[in-house]
């Protein structure tokens, strides 16, 4: 009873899990959960908000409190009256203390600034690694459907192989064909046969592609939904790419760069704080008890006796500090001037992929347009041969020909069209 409790529940969650369908969007937001890198850039960013909150209370008051207790044997100093006594004396104080930055060259200021910018580059880090694994999942997404939409073209042709060989052998039975065409048919069926399988192989590589990107655990346990192809022309001219590098600020990588370039300024101003003196406030509370005045003084009288207050402020000048403070400065300028360098390369660096995609796009959609001329030709050349080939006029090897032409046309053009589809959808993710 419990085995086939359990094969039944093995079956049900089998069977939960062939039912899986994904579409585009649900990829996208399985990938974010499960991508390590997206997860470290999320701890990245509460480790930078815990040390903001860290900053921003470093500008209240310090209070610590102590208490001891000691006991003495022998010859000692009675610590309530500070005379040498020769008798065990238990003792104990109480004390408290306050301390408060007045000002220190606003070095508290500016590291809450300073984490502000961090706190907030980390933020746009996380956009900029799912804008990049986005990327990576709709192209993982669009080679699956593409392979699927190429295996269904090698299907069909070879049902229309297995149909031609019905009637080929109802021609010979006739004796209106001869028997070297169902021969030549059938070595072109096998052919077909053997490129469908390569179509079917391919989905399952690409969908296991798929599954690694999004850590998913099982590739043979989800299905894709389809997605509408549009391949109407888009106009790609100079304005559509300026239009697209205009907006290049508001890219992640940008948002973080520049954000960066703020922290590293901030960083100057905290390190040239070391040139101002620092002026701090203190404050204390305590008391004590010796046994010693035990006869005279009962505990809490003790207590209220010995209690004292102190106040203090500081003030450290800084005279000479063994150009530690100027080689912190000089550091911080120079760490300055890298991010900044940094934020111009990464400028160029994104203009540069915008090119490219946009060159890449209209290639693609030249292409497309070119593979849709070319079906539409052999897609009438294949119907004339076909009707010469049913008059007699045209052997099965030429007819083979016409039909090979008219299936590398359709499989060009259902590469050619997600190509274009998919680089359509690339420059939609930069004009973000």
């Amino acid at each position: 009873m419990k085995i086939s409790l359990i094969i039944t529940l093995i079956f049900v969650q089998t069977t939960l899990w062939g039912q899986k369908t994904f579409n585009l969007q649900q990829c996208l937001d399985y990938a974010y959960k499960q991508n390590f890198d997206i997860k470290q850039r999320e701890l990245r960013l509460k480790q930078s908000e815990n040390t903001l909150s860290q900053s921003r209370q470093a500008v209240f008051p310090n209070l610590s409190g102590s208490f001891s207790q000691g006991i003495n044997s022998g010859r000692s100093i009675d610590p309530f009256s500070n005379d040498f006594v020769q008798r065990t004396i238990s003792s104990n104080s109480f004390g408290f203390n306050g301390g408060f930055t007045v000002f220190n060259g606003f070095s508290l200021k500016n590291q809450i600034l300073q984490n502000e910018y961090i706190a907030q580059a980390d933020e746009w880090e996380i956009l900029r690694g799912k804008n990049e694994l986005r990327i990576r999942i709709t192209l993982a997404y669009m080679q699956v459907l593409m392979n699927q939409e190429l295996w269904k073209t090698a299907q069909e042709q070879v049902t229309s192989l297995q149909n031609q060989i019905i009637q080929i052998k109802e021609l010979i039975k006739e004796g209106n064909k001869a028997k070297t065409n169902l021969i030549d048919l059938e070595a072109q069926l096998a052919t077909a046969e053997f490129d469908a399988l390569n179509a079917k192989n391919n989905i399952e590589i690409s969908k296991l592609s798929l599954a690694q990107l999004m850590a998913y655990p099982n590739y043979n346990s989800f299905e894709l939904e389809g997605i509408n192809i549009d391949d109407k022309t888009v106009v790609l001219n100079e304005s559509f790419l300026q239009n697209i590098v205009q907006g290049i600020q508001n890219q992640p990588i940008i948002k973080s760069s520049e954000l960066r370039v703020q922290s590293s300024k901030v960083g100057v101003r905290i390190a040239e704080a070391g040139k101002y003196p620092t002026v701090s406030l203190g404050v204390g509370l305590g008391s004590g008890y010796s046994s010693a005045a035990s006869g005279e003084f009962s505990y809490f009288k003790q207590l209220d006796f010995n209690l004292n207050q102190n106040a203090r402020i500081g003030v450290n000048i800084p005279i000479y500090s063994n150009g530690q403070v100027r080689g912190r400065i000089n550091n911080s300028v120079i760490a300055r001037s890298i991010v900044e360098t940094q934020l111009q390369q990464t400028k160029l660096q994104l203009k540069q992929e915008i090119e490219q995609a946009y060159l890449t796009a209209r290639t693609a959609q030249e292409r497309l347009n070119s593979a849709k001329r070319q079906v539409m030709a052999q897609q009438t050349a294949y119907e004339s041969a076909q009707e010469r080939f049913k008059e007699g006029l045209l052997n099965t090897i030429d007819l083979n020909t016409f039909r090979l032409n008219l299936e590398r046309a359709k499989s060009n053009l259902i590469q050619s069209r997600y190509e274009f589809f998919f680089r359509k959808m690339i420059l939609e993710y930069y004009r973000l």
